[in-house]
């Protein structure tokens, strides 16, 4: 028979022996009486019913089918006779009526005549136990395989699931629209000879190799490092032990991150994403973990050291780095290159970085070779390629020209073009304007020589009446805080930079229709670029090229007739700052202010204006120390060109002058600085006296991780005067001139309670002076941190602390959540300040009322060695414990901070010996997370593994449930027992069940068989632990290593044994970082800090329970609430399926949720897909104990459990 016909004939057998099994199954459930013989007939068919069915899956899979049908193609013929006999046999019972098919119904002869034909039963039942022992024999091994695939797959989504959660939580930056739209830029075969010059192929070929290719603006750089990314991807489609992952340094484009810890989460993520072992390689769970499952930031430290492993996981590892010239962390970024390259030296890696910059001015004392490639000449090639394709593609309006004059244009385009992509893109912009001979040859002919002079040509024609609006729109684009939206850009030119006495908003000057056209007419300047993010769609105004912002803040636009458009950082900053401040302005107060949602549509420029007023400022403040007046604004009368000059005299003779050891005068401090300033300053005390609180609508300063503020005030707190907040932003003079006016230097509010610590919070030491000079209390109450001391002891700001020392503040104030400065400083690392308060005095043993703790434990908790090993030298004892009789150890250990345990142990080992109350060791409590080394290190320096809990409960009891094997494993290799049972009896085998837990079981098992069927409570087994359960993995896993099943169902939809599970207490977790501690002891300020620090709101810890979940288990209330307003997903679910909602909650917080997008979960009862999935689980169960149990004992239970459901 060949292949397709057997397909056919396998296809048709299988949809002949449903049809029959249905058959006969309807016959069966036609009988009342006969029970015995029928119910027989009855599973033998269901039995062969499903061997058909998951025959029927595995055919959807096109591996498993050609399996199958090599699996069948010996026995076919007898099964195929055996089907046609069990058809006509079937014929005997059945016959045919007008209203039904064949097999349809019973005929009433059957019916009569039933206990008569109990051999014809017989028989049916013979057919068909022999047509599905056929079938099973032959194709066993692939319905296996197809089960595995199936329970793959369920273990690929869990794990990508997890996956999904870290990368919310890593943020990682994302490069693939730079990548995409710089690929989109290539014509065909651009860059092919870099991909065969002698450079790459040695690059490719050496191990651990740099290239750097170096060259000008515009020469193609960012085009042919794409077409290097895009070969090295395809290239590693063919070798699944290669990845590739790669970084775009681009200032014209903000919507990614230039910080170089989010540089180092996107390479992780990009590699990790290419892990060929499984979803999540270790080395990102392991930074997850060590990052106390998401509660805080990954350090950058860890993410290097993850960055090293998971480049050690590949082979080749290519990273790849664009435009190095415009990363802003430099020297950050040059240090990982010479780590990679010249301290790992992992022989897979090849780094590929381009830049206008050359290799040996960056990394001039190297000790090892790089590969460099110049730019300057090589890429001829390729612009003479753009050129071509560009004007022979369909739709070009260049292509519309004959022949000979497209040969024109592009013989004149590479003849002056030098190799440069970005002047010749210019330049056919200009072309495509051209609609008459006469325009064409007079463009040709006085193409500009450079991208200055083609920068220069388009900003003269910009017409008189928008210059202004082009002007402070370019500013925008040059220094914004984050990229610009075109709907925000649009609402500049409505702002009148030139009314007098300030600039006022004008609403009719809008840009309210065509907006792309009003900054396409200026193309060379301008670009609009559409971003998807999620379900949402926008456009953003960027720089076209960075050379633009060059130009803008070059000398050399001075000298030329568009010096109108020179920019600053200290005219762009003031160009901002004004303008987001008119912009709130035209809100008024009360009624007048728009709600968040009508901000976003009505008034775009709203939200940007009420987050980064105050950082323009700020910038504008420091350009001012910064730049000089005369660079700035030179005086009437002097022209451009004397100007310059000008400019260079003065900068020689104040280097003169700093070599003669003669001051140079402040030049800062002239009039048109000043002035500017001044103006600045005084609209920033209008704003803030009449409109302060405006921005909190939209932007509140002491919460600057909500996106959208849910309230004008601080929870807990009254709201902020403008002092305040001029405090808090580091305005000096406004601050000044809002005293001087009389404003309550004392007064009470806002998150840091008063303004001088709102200025010692931040650091301002010239506002914390000033104001202590004006009579401010540096002792006054208030705030997340009760003093001042508190809080610039909480941001390590040491200048500030030593300033109120001075001040003759008290040094063990207790006040705020922290209690004292020395608690503060320490849970936040900062051991210079911890310092300098023990050396003014400061009491390191002074326990927090409300959990005992000195700041010893609080600093290991969440691994600040530093400090750790500074109050060890100062005398604190390592042995002290906190309320729950917690060390240092136990609190350092489960969060997996090795060197903290390395220095605690080697400090004293009789930390060792110490348990808290409930009996529990750090080992207890770190075998429970995914820290095989911190458990290693444990048990090398001689921490008992079997020393029982106050339960009885050893380490390898608590290590169950994670399940972490390489935990397990080191458990077992220190010799612990796996026969030691708890109090109530429970053995690690019991829990394995428990928690269906198979792998864990067989490691157990592994270690010692003889305690398969060892009893617990009541004498049950970890088989009747597992049935219980309905944990079908276990009892298959149990089954299989011999279990006893001898009235193993008695323990099934037992009152008594689920009385007893309940009792069991197993699945209790302890909260034991960060954000899930602070919101079980409903510690708010705290939370605060964490999510200031980037801590993940929705980071679960091993059960999968949130932040969320522990403050409503703990009835904190208000801390619900926090969380709720936060952002905290209202939806989450822990492992075992519980919600927050599952606790007693306040109506208000109940109604809270619902207004945040709480979705009811139906009860199980109600809840037909939950009952479905537990039939199922229950079906699966019975069917495997079917080949363990007699018959009549199954069928029982199975009876009683349909009865009961």
């Amino acid at each position: 028979m060949s292949g397709l016909e057997l397909a056919a004939s396998l296809a048709g057998l299988v949809s002949l022996g449903m049809e029959l099994c249905k058959g006969i199954t309807q016959y069966c459930m036609s009988y009342q009486g006969a029970q015995k013989d029928i119910e027989l007939l009855h599973e033998d068919t269901n039995a062969l019913i499903q061997t058909f069915e998951s025959l029927q899956n595995a055919m959807q899979d096109s591996t498993l089918k050609l399996e199958l049908e090599k699996s069948v193609a010996h026995i076919f013929s007898a099964c195929r006779e055996r089907v046609a006999n069990l058809s006509k046999e079937l014929e005997k019972y059945i016959e045919p009526t007008k209203a039904q098919s064949k097999r349809g119904s019973i005929s009433i002869k059957a019916r009569i005549f039933y206990p008569f034909q109990e051999k014809g039963v017989q028989k049916l039942r013979d057919d068909i136990s022999r047509i599905n022992e056929i079938l099973q024999q032959a194709t066993g091994s692939v319905l296996i395989r197809q089960n595995n695939k199936i329970n793959d797959t369920i273990d690929r989504i869990h794990d990508s699931g997890e996956l999904d959660k870290i990368k919310d939580w890593l943020l990682p930056p994302d490069f693939s629209t730079s990548q995409m739209i710089a690929s989109d830029k290539r014509s065909e075969n651009t860059g092919s000879w870099f991909l065969e010059s002698e450079e790459f192929v040695r690059w490719q070929d050496s191990p651990c190799s740099l290239l750097w290719v170096s060259g000008g603006a515009g020469r193609g750089k960012t085009v042919l490092c794409s077409t290097a990314i895009d070969y090295l991807i395809a290239d590693s489609e063919h070798q699944r032990s290669s990845a590739v992952a790669y970084i775009y340094f681009d200032q014209t484009n903000q919507s990614v991150s230039q910080d170089h810890n989010r540089l180092l989460r996107s390479l992780v993520h990009q590699l990790a994403a290419q892990n060929t072992t499984g979803p999540i390689p270790a080395p990102l769970k392991s930074l997850y973990s060590r990052s106390q499952n998401g509660t805080r930031p990954p350090m950058t430290h860890d993410l290097t050291n993850t960055l090293r492993h998971l480049i050690e996981t590949f082979s080749p590892c290519y990273l790849v780095a664009d435009a190095f010239d415009e990363c802003k962390e430099k020297q950050a970024f040059l240090k990982l290159v010479n780590t990679i390259i010249g301290q790992w030296r992992i022989p897979q890696v090849r780094f590929l970085v381009t830049s206008r910059s050359e290799l040996s001015s960056e990394l001039p004392n190297r000790s090892w070779k790089g590969f460099t490639l110049s730019l300057e000449e090589s890429n001829n090639g390729d612009v003479r390629s753009y050129i071509e394709t560009t004007l022979e593609s369909p739709g070009e309006p260049l292509n519309a020209w004959d022949p000979e004059r497209r040969k024109s244009i592009a013989k004149s385009l590479i003849a002056r073009g030098n190799g440069n992509f970005r002047w010749v893109a210019c330049q056919l912009e200009r072309l495509r304007e051209c609609s008459t001979n006469k325009d064409l040859d007079e463009t040709l002919e006085g193409l500009p020589s450079t991208l200055e002079e083609t920068y220069e040509r388009t900003l003269a024609k910009v017409e008189e009446s928008r210059k202004s609006s082009i002007c402070h729109i370019l500013r925008f684009l040059c220094f914004s805080a984050r990229p610009m939206r075109l709907d925000e850009m649009s609402e500049v030119p409505a702002i009148d930079f030139e009314a007098e006495p300030r600039p006022k908003y004008c609403s009719e000057k809008r840009l309210v229709v065509g907006k792309a056209a009003y900054f396409n007419k200026y193309s060379d300047l301008f670009s609009i670029a559409t971003i998807k993010v999620g379900d949402e769609e926008y456009s953003e105004l960027r720089l076209a090229h960075l050379s633009v912002r060059d130009y803008l803040l070059s000398t050399k636009i001075l000298t030329s007739p568009v010096s109108y458009f020179y920019i600053t950082e200290l005219s762009a900053h003031h160009s901002i700052a004004q303008a987001c401040i008119v912009y709130l302005q035209q809100f008024g107060t009360g009624d007048q202010l728009p709600t968040y949602e009508e901000a976003i549509f009505e008034t775009p420029l709203t939200l940007y204006a009420a987050r980064f007023w105050f950082h323009h400022v700020q910038a504008s403040i420091k350009a001012a120390s910064q730049e000089s007046s005369v660079a700035t604004a030179y005086p009437t009368g002097i022209d451009a060109q004397q100007a310059t000059l000008i400019i260079l005299i003065i900068q020689f003779l104040t280097q003169l002058l700093g070599l003669l050891g003669v001051e140079a005068p402040v030049l800062m401090k002239s009039s048109g600085v000043k002035n500017q300033l001044l103006d600045l300053n005084q609209l920033c005390v209008d704003f803030l006296v009449s409109q302060g609180q405006t921005q909190i609508r939209f932007f509140d300063p002491d919460t600057p991780w909500v996106e959208k503020p849910r309230a004008s005030t601080t929870p807990g707190h009254s709201g902020p005067s403008p002092l305040y907040t001029a405090a808090q932003a580091g305005f000096l003079d406004v601050v000044r001139q809002l005293v001087w006016q009389g404003m309550d230097i004392n007064s009470v509010g806002g998150r840091f309670g008063t303004p001088l610590q709102a200025a010692a919070c931040k650091g301002y030491t010239d506002i914390l002076l000033f104001l202590l000079k004006e009579g401010a209390d540096p002792n006054l109450r208030g705030g997340d941190y009760g003093c001042a001391l508190q809080g610039a002891s909480r941001y390590g700001q040491e200048a500030c602390v030593k300033i109120l020392l001075k001040a003759g503040v008290d040094v063990n104030a207790t006040c705020g959540e922290y209690y004292t400065a020395a608690h503060a400083a320490a849970f936040h690392g900062h051991a210079h300040v911890l310092k300098l308060l023990a050396d003014n005095g400061a009491d390191i043993h002074i326990l927090r009322p409300r959990d005992r703790a000195e700041p010893l434990i609080l600093a290991a908790s969440v691994g600040h060695l530093a400090v750790v090993e500074l109050l060890l030298s100062l005398g604190a004892d390592i042995l002290t414990r906190d309320k729950d009789e917690c060390t240092a150890l136990d609190h350092a250990a489960p969060a997996g901070f090795d060197e903290v345990v390395k220095l605690v142990i080697a400090h004293d080992r009789a930390c060792l010996t110490t348990s808290d109350r409930l009996g529990n060791t750090a080992l207890h409590y770190t075998v429970a997370q995914n820290f095989p080394s911190v458990v290693e290190l444990l048990l090398q320096n001689g921490m008992d593994p079997n020393l029982g809990n106050h339960q009885g409960r050893t380490a390898l009891h608590s290590a169950i449930r994670t399940g972490n094997i390489e935990v397990i494993e080191t458990l077992l290799r220190y010799g612990a027992k796996v026969n030691k049972k708890d109090l109530e009896g429970l053995t690690p085998l019991h829990l394995a069940a428990y928690f269906d837990k198979p792998e864990v079981g067989q490691m157990l098992l592994d270690t010692d068989g003889s305690i398969i069927d060892i009893p617990g409570p009541n004498g049950y087994t970890p088989l009747h632990i597992a049935i219980l359960r309905t944990n079908v993995e276990s009892v298959k896993f149990l089954g299989n290593r011999g279990a006893e099943f001898t009235n193993c169902l008695q323990v099934f939809n037992s009152i008594d044994g689920a009385v007893m599970l309940r009792n069991f207490h197993i699945n209790y977790i302890s909260p034991i970082t960060g954000l899930r501690i602070a919101a079980s002891y409903g510690l708010e300020v705290q939370l605060r800090d964490l999510l200031e620090g980037e801590a993940d709101i929705n980071g679960t810890d091993e059960g999968g329970r949130s932040a969320l979940y522990y403050a409503s288990r703990m009835g904190n209330n208000s801390i619900v609430r926090f969380l709720i307003e936060n952002g905290a997903d209202v939806n989450a679910k822990a492992d075992d399926d519980e919600s927050f909602m599952d606790f007693w909650l306040d109506q208000n917080i109940i109604d809270l949720a619902y207004k945040h997008g709480y979705i009811d979960r139906p009860g199980v009862l109600s809840d037909g897909g939950d009952r479905a999935k537990e039939k199922l689980k229950v079906d699966k169960l019975f069917e495997y104990l079917g080949g363990k149990l007699p018959a009549d004992e199954l069928a029982s239970y199975q009876f009683q459990y349909s009865q009961d459901s």
